[in-house]
């Protein structure tokens, strides 16, 4: 039986109390500050980067045509994903639709020659998040009779109007894996293609907001 953050606490005290009979009381404090950082379990996961409000876009490219044509509605589906997830947080001020860059790219002549800031500018938004898919399968080989997803995302943000790299700021990029977890991919292609999108998505997303380690899937489908 596993014992309440509360019941730790007491114990800890309790063992504390054996451990520092005839000690000073600055022996005492040592030794509680050190049990309580070994036990005590960190509560929330803190966003590594805050939008603060400001207007976002999502741009999600391949980094090859091959993984494109393989899996054509996964760039939309990512981005589709990551939107609905920082809506639901209130993580960012106004963010653009997926459905807006489908259009863009089908309208805009060059659109997928664009650098990042003039896609940004392009929307009149403050940042770009911006995710380089470098892996994305739901087998291991093409031959395997075995589901099996992956997913890398090579992510940066990017100042639209300056067109500097806000994000991450001690490395070129961020790089995000999603691995689905053996055993619980469901039978058919479509539906495992689906779980690494939402499981991707949900991994890049919460690197943008604070949220509750108790909010996490007890067994994930994902890791």
């Amino acid at each position: 039986m596993t014992p309440t953050a509360p019941g730790r606490a007491l114990a800890l005290l309790a063992l504390a109390g054996l451990l520092t009979v005839g000690a000073g009381c600055q022996q005492l404090a040592w030794i509680l500050s050190k049990s309580f950082a070994i036990f005590t379990p960190e509560e929330e996961s803190v966003a590594e980067y805050s939008f603060q409000g400001k207007s976002v876009l999502v741009l999600v490219d391949s980094q090859d045509s091959a993984l494109e044509g393989e899996f054509p509605r996964v760039e939309q589906g990512i981005a589709r994903q990551i939107v609905k997830i920082l809506e639901e947080r209130k993580a960012a001020g106004p963010i653009v639709p997926a459905r807006g860059v489908d259009a863009a790219r089908r309208v805009e002549p060059g659109f997928d020659k664009w650098s990042v800031a003039e896609a940004g500018r392009f929307f009149n938004v403050d940042l770009v998040l911006h995710l380089q898919l470098t892996n994305f399968r739901i087998k291991d080989t093409p031959e395997s009779s075995v589901f099996h997803g992956c997913g890398e995302a090579v992510c940066q943000i990017v100042a639209a109007e300056s067109g500097q790299k806000v994000w991450p700021t001690l490395a070129a990029a961020r790089i995000i894996r999603a691995e689905s977890v053996q055993g619980t991919e469901p039978e058919e292609a479509p539906e495992v293609e689906q779980m690494m999108i939402e499981g991707l998505a949900d991994k890049i997303a919460r690197h943008f907001f604070t949220y509750k380690k108790e909010e996490l899937p007890l067994k994930p489908k994902v890791k």
